[in-house]
């Protein structure tokens, strides 16, 4: 090869060369700004799950921000929202930001921390929840069991929901949980969030 051809395959080697380390370059740049939330879900009586877990599945979905104009989200709804005499109440509205494709957990026998990670859009999330949907329950509002939400107290569990009725009267509240954590997330944003959840909770649900 003649010293004029050597110069011109290590030009073309080096522009090569150079497109691909720009490439990776770009990969790297695009894998920093990926968007999720992620952490550790502690969840207390696994023993129950053990004898649930046939019935269906346990779910880890958020929620758009909250809004009663269009239903969107989990939130407070006051009294009378939905029709006269109807309490209000606490809970979700709307169907979750990742209803298509939910985190599904998979019981492990004896585990009770489950790591996770959920990539998302930048934007304000009214709750970050964990939930078992049984597969023989048909009523939309009683399908899923909130197990857990993320509510700002890595220590103890809510539910994350307020619901009363009336009886004899009186104004009874049935479930009375701190409602979840509304967070914002920017681009390129990783947020960890840990919670807790007890499965024992769909003896009270179901």
């Amino acid at each position: 090869m003649s010293i004029v051809n050597t110069k011109t395959a290590f030009h073309f080697f080096s522009i090569a060369l150079f497109a691909v380390l720009l490439s990776l370059g770009a990969c790297k740049k695009e894998e920093d700004k990926t968007t999720k939330v992620y952490g550790t879900i502690t969840i207390d009586n696994p023993d129950t799950w053990a004898t649930w877990k046939d019935s269906g599945e346990v779910q880890l979905t958020l929620f758009p921000k909250f809004s009663l104009d269009p239903l969107a989200g989990w939130g407070e709804v006051p009294d009378n929202f939905f029709g006269p005499n109807v309490l209000g109440g606490t809970y979700a509205v709307g169907a979750p930001y990742n209803s298509q494709n939910p985190l599904i957990l998979k019981y492990e026998a004896g585990k009770t921390k489950y790591d996770y990670e959920i990539e998302l859009e930048p934007g304000t999330y009214s709750a970050l929840a964990l939930g078992f949907r049984h597969n023989l329950v048909t009523d939309p509002s009683r399908k899923t069991a909130t197990l857990g939400v993320h509510w700002g107290d890595t220590g103890q569990t809510s539910h994350g929901i307020v619901i009363r009725i009336r009886a004899g009267g009186m104004i009874i509240p049935v479930f009375n949980y701190p409602a979840p954590l509304t967070f914002d997330i920017t681009e390129g944003e990783q947020k960890k969030i840990d919670f807790k959840a007890d499965f024992d909770f769909v003896n009270q649900w179901y």
